[in-house]
């Protein structure tokens, strides 16, 4: 008899799939029932909304201190500069996709250069 050497079996997988998916639809369906029953300004909207910000700064710190794949084969110190230089922009021209641009040209510039 051959060992089975995968984790879990299909109907684990399928379980686990319809269990994110109920968790996450749970959370997107109260969203919608209490949109228009919470003031915008109030602080629970504000709360919500920080940590949002910061769950979004999180990954994108995890993504660039912590890559993976053709990423990390790229030094740290041009990662950060590239995003200190895309968020000096975004700052000071307050224009989103320019800031993009510059992220991205500077990068690519530096890996150019290097």
């Amino acid at each position: 008899m051959k060992p089975d050497t995968a984790l879990f079996g299909i109907s684990e997988m399928w379980a686990a799939v319809i269990l994110a998916f109920v968790a996450t639809f749970m959370w997107r369906f109260l969203g919608v029932m209490l949109a228009n029953r919470i003031k915008t300004d109030s602080f629970l909207m504000i709360w919500i909304n920080a940590l949002a910000y910061a769950m979004v700064a999180g990954v994108l710190m995890l993504i660039l201190v912590y890559p993976s794949g053709i990423l990390e084969t790229t030094p740290l110190d041009y990662r950060l500069g590239a995003l200190g230089l895309g968020l000096l922009c975004m700052v000071t021209l307050k224009i989103l996709w320019l800031s993009i641009l510059v992220g991205m040209g500077s990068f690519a510039l530096a890996m150019y250069l290097l």
